[in-house]
């Protein structure tokens, strides 16, 4: 395919927690490879690796980065119709060094974010009425198609 079927300069970013254990760094290692081959295809413009924190606490000061995108995410799938959980998950978790117990967003080992121009088109993995699309999923079906899975949704502006 030829560039031009990156519409509006199509990116990915794939996100992926630093902790990861050797099965699921081999998994990342071939989503990258094969978003990278979407990029030489011309189906993407762009691929950027992210690392990002496994938990981050709900509430409190530091809005790091993983509560922001979190959030896109979230608006992006009520637009969807669609769901982040189980992916994105909270839970409480207990402080060692502080004795606290605090509700933490568990963010999921692998996520692949696509935008079309600045607009958050895509996030994966999602639930939608009991099925679930994988990174994998959403890759293969940029693959194929050159198109990403139809979730029926809008944009999300993320200007």
């Amino acid at each position: 395919m030829s560039s031009s079927t990156a519409p509006g300069g199509r990116r990915a970013t794939l996100f992926v927690r630093s902790d990861l254990p050797a099965p699921s760094q081999k998994r990342c290692t071939a989503i990258k490879r094969e978003l990278q081959e979407l990029v030489c295809r011309g189906v993407l413009t762009e691929v950027e690796t992210v690392e990002w924190a496994k938990r981050v606490p709900l509430q409190g000061s530091g809005d790091g980065p993983e509560r922001t995108l979190y959030n896109e995410f979230a608006e992006w799938a009520r637009e969807a119709g669609v769901c982040l959980a189980p992916f994105f998950d909270t839970r409480l978790c207990y402080s060692s060094t502080t004795g606290e117990k605090r509700r933490e967003l568990v963010m999921p080992a692998v996520c692949l974010a696509v935008y079309e121009g600045g607009d958050l088109v895509q996030v994966a993995p999602f639930a939608d009425a009991g099925r679930a699309e994988s990174v994998e999923e959403c890759i293969a079906e940029l693959d194929e198609t050159g198109t990403l899975p139809d979730t029926g949704s809008t944009t999300v502006s993320t200007v």
